[in-house]
């Protein structure tokens, strides 16, 4: 076990090195380096020695294996770089709808090379399916960066190294691969039998839980903040969550014989790993699950961390670029958290309700205060580990997540169960499918209603962008190394625990106190970097406007506006000012009116958009 475990971090650490550190001509340099190193090992004795050797010989691999990769996968990529090119290319998902116009993912044909990955945005409808051989001319553009400042984003860490802009028509000139592709066919298979199952209020949120698809999501704007401010974003990105509910689902027909169950249970894995993608969450969940279920057939026992490192160096090994994951990182520090801590957390509560003599009661009391102690330690320990990475990705902490997770984490498992027996009755017995479809319809209203109610409790996200929540933050998780390291007793722990619950009051109070002061009796005018848009705030002493909030270069304006006025303790916008209607300056208002109060909204009157006169609406 802890000799993968540390070939996996050795491993690990050279792919972050070589993608955010090191110069891509180093990398065969520091390969050759870390090989030198390795015979430092021989300084040293017994376990010592051979760790050594595994760390520099998987630091090695690391450097070379991301020099082997980019010279194979990316560097090609140049050639098209900043080239308008007529190309052939295979699509290998459904297009995808977006705020403007559409994007597909394709492997784009070189003539020597290997295929490239390349995502495709156009403005208008064309009816593409996994599979089709297409030929277009594009404008093309490297997604890795075309220097060592910039050799990662979201886009190259999920295979895409060109993004390619339309230039003309597509011209279908063939199909290759139906088999290929056909986990892709019925994720979208099961994407149209959830939409004429289930409501229209419900549809966007069981698409992303049941098939991954969250086009609709991402367009519901109010819903999708909702989600993300109380921490419950998780339960539609599909992820290990849904890998431990589609398996429990199976072991309920088919646990006892443990062969049939690899044999069913793994063909399904990469089956749904495949409908929603491969993202590295749910890869890493099914990997895992992978080994859980072959351990007992070549008895043998189960480890996580070993489960956990395989995972991470297969992932890595098949695409170095998914580093930059931001899913990655989560899964992985959620999943260490639980295995190392989820216990030890279950087990002080444990002690603590013995002590009250309430578990030896015994009775419905008990086994429902097993459950919630075991929810909130696996919620706690996953949250412990994934905080600063959401600080430092999303620039956000959410306090009230773990109470999220307890009051939804049930209901979440219904409707991910209900619905997958639901859709696949869909397609035998349809009207079967309707009524089984209705308590999922129940489930996932009350987990959009539980969302939308805390998100609209004041700082149930907090923002790190505010120096107190920083400071704040940081005590946490210096009491968090501190105390296991001081091998502090439980009792030890009460304290600082209580101060930190003060601390938190006191960012909260204090916040909107500092915030206000230095406005009284003047007025502050902010124009917030939104990109290529425009949004600007304006303060005097406690009152608040807005004029416009909108951006076109990617930038989320809504958003980028709520967390400068939360992170000054502002809730309420008096009047939010539209100058006109142009994207640019508008497209973020949704998300905004989502999350905050808004007392007068003054636009411009579309019937005199010309005399320039404007109403306002109460």
């Amino acid at each position: 076990m802890r000799k993968l475990a540390t070939a996996a971090a050795a491993f690990s650490a050279a792919i972050f090195l070589a993608h955010y550190i090191l110069p891509y001509n180093w990398l065969l340099i520091s390969a050759a380096v870390a090989v030198a190193l390795s015979f430092a090992g021989f300084l040293f004795k017994g376990k010592t020695r051979l760790r050594i050797f595994i760390a520099m010989t998987a630091l090695a691999v690391g450097f070379a294996w991301s020099w082997t990769f980019t010279a194979l996968f990316v560097t090609p990529a140049g050639n098209l770089h900043d080239q308008t090119a007529t190309v052939t290319a295979v699509v290998v998902d459904y297009p995808t709808p977006r705020t403007r116009g559409y994007h597909v993912e394709v492997s784009v044909r070189q003539e020597g090379y290997p295929s490239i990955g390349a995502r495709l945005r156009y403005f208008r409808t064309i009816e593409l399916q996994p599979g089709d051989v297409v030929e277009f001319t594009a404008r093309f553009s490297r997604t890795d960066g075309v220097d060592d400042s910039l050799r990662i984003d979201s886009m190259s860490a999920r295979g895409s190294f060109l993004s390619a802009l339309l230039v003309g028509d597509v011209e279908v000139i063939g199909t290759v691969g139906r088999w290929r592709h056909f986990p892709q066919r019925l994720s979208a298979s099961v994407a149209n039998m959830v939409d004429e199952l289930f409501p229209d209020d419900v549809t966007p949120f069981l698409q992303a839980l049941l098939s991954g698809r969250r086009a609709e999501l991402s367009a519901d704007t109010g819903l999708n903040s909702a989600l993300a401010a109380s921490g419950l974003a998780h339960v539609v990105a599909i992820s290990g969550l849904h890998v431990t509910f589609l398996m429990g689902f199976l072991s309920v027909f088919i646990n006892r014989r443990k062969r049939l169950f690899a044999l069913v249970g793994i063909p399904v894995l990469v089956v749904f790993m495949a409908m929603t993608g491969f993202t590295p969450s749910v890869t890493r969940a099914g990997i895992m699950q992978v080994f859980i279920i072959c351990a007992p057939i070549f008895r043998r026992e189960s480890d996580s961390i070993t489960s956990l490192s395989a995972a991470l160096v297969l992932i890595l090994a098949l695409n170095p670029y998914s580093i930059g994951s931001i899913g990655l990182h989560l899964s992985f520090a959620a999943t260490f958290g639980v295995i190392n801590f989820a216990d030890r957390i279950n087990s002080a509560f444990t002690k603590v309700l013995d002590r009250t003599k309430f578990y030896t009661n015994g009775g419905r009391g008990a086994s429902a205060a097993r459950f919630v102690a075991s929810s909130f330690a696996t919620t706690f320990a996953a949250i412990l580990f994934t905080g600063p990475l959401t600080a430092i990705h999303f620039n956000r902490i959410s306090p009230i997540a773990p109470l999220a997770n307890l009051l939804t984490i049930w209901a979440v498992s219904v409707a991910f169960t209900l619905g997958v027996v639901a859709v696949a009755l869909g397609f035998i017995f349809f009207p079967l499918a309707s009524i089984v479809a209705y308590p999922v319809a129940i489930a996932a209203r009350y987990v959009i209603d539980i969302a939308r109610a805390l998100a609209l409790i004041p700082f149930a996200a907090l923002y790190v962008s505010n120096a107190l929540v920083v400071i704040w933050l940081v005590y946490i998780y210096a009491m968090f190394i501190t105390l296991p390291v001081m091998r502090a007793r439980l009792r030890q722990y009460l304290n600082p625990a209580c101060l930190a619950v003060i601390m938190l009051c006191v960012v909260l109070f204090v916040t909107p106190l500092t915030s206000a002061a230095p406005h009284t009796g003047g007025m502050s005018v902010t124009v917030l970097d939104v990109g290529q848009g425009q949004s600007v705030v304006i303060t005097s002493g406690e009152h608040t406007a807005i004029v416009d909030c909108g951006s076109l270069s990617g930038e989320r304006a809504g958003s980028i506006a709520h967390e400068f006025l939360m992170s000054q303790g502002r809730t309420t916008i008096d009047i939010l000012i539209l100058t006109h209607f142009h994207s640019d300056h508008v497209n973020g208002i949704e998300y905004l009116l989502s999350r905050t109060s808004v007392a007068a909204l003054a636009i411009p009157d579309p019937e005199s958009r010309i005399s320039g006169t404007s109403r306002r609406i109460s």
